[in-house]
């Protein structure tokens, strides 16, 4: 009997939906933060940041602390923050729990397996790359590489067709309100974690499902995938 998910592309987001990468992003974000002379932010803080790129997660921060960067004094922020990053991507980051065994088990099914973030391209690979994790991926797309970035839906439908497989079948699977209108602004079923970055709850966001734990996973894209029209 075939798999339903023989040839089925699943489009996964990367910080806060495959890997827990908080710890490492608030110990980037604080160190520009000492280098302006502002109030260190909360890792809780943080998690409420994340998601559209570095420079989001910057200004978010600053505002936080009371302060507004100019374009060029936020450029210099943002380098600076990519380059502390990029110097400890992995220290404290981890996978969550079960995804591992879950992208191993699509896989076996036939399904094709892709990253779209909005995490610049030359930190998701040694990211995903420092948990063995990048094998699994028939593609991994992010910041800039599109052409345009979440929650612009170009950038999954960049993401599905670079993996090699359609949108037809398809789904994306996230953790935040750019993943969700994302998903919706590419035509695409979502759902996401309620462990993930978002300010509001993951409830609230409008997606297809959510799940707490990634055992739940593909039986929640088994359903819907029957469902859809």
């Amino acid at each position: 009997m075939t798999s339903l998910f023989n040839g089925l592309a699943i489009c996964f987001d990367l910080d806060g939906t495959l890997i827990d990468t908080a710890p490492d992003l608030v110990a980037a974000t604080n160190a520009v933060m000492r280098k302006a002379n502002l109030t260190e932010i909360a890792l809780q803080e943080v998690r409420a940041m994340i998601g559209l790129g570095a420079r989001a997660l910057i200004t978010k921060a600053a505002a936080a602390a009371g302060k507004r960067f100019e374009d060029d004094e936020l450029n210099h922020h943002v380098a600076y923050f990519l380059a502390a990053y990029e110097q400890n991507l992995t220290g404290q980051s981890k996978p969550f729990d079960g995804v591992i065994e879950v992208l191993s088990h699509l896989e076996d099914q036939g399904a094709i397996l892709s990253v779209c973030t909005n995490k610049p391209a030359h930190l998701a690979g040694p990211v995903l790359d420092a948990f063995d994790m990048k094998k699994y991926f028939r593609a991994v797309v992010g910041q800039g590489q599109a052409g345009a970035n979440k929650p612009d839906g170009r950038h999954i439908t960049y993401t599905v067709a670079a993996s090699g497989a359609s949108l037809e079948r398809a789904i994306m699977v996230g953790d935040s309100a750019a993943d969700v209108q994302g998903a919706r602004n590419a035509g695409v079923p979502v759902i996401i974690s309620s462990f993930g970055y978002t300010i509001e709850k993951a409830s609230a966001l409008g997606a297809d499902a959510v799940f707490d734990h990634y055992n739940e996973v593909p039986d929640l894209i088994e359903h819907i995938m029957k469902s859809k029209p």
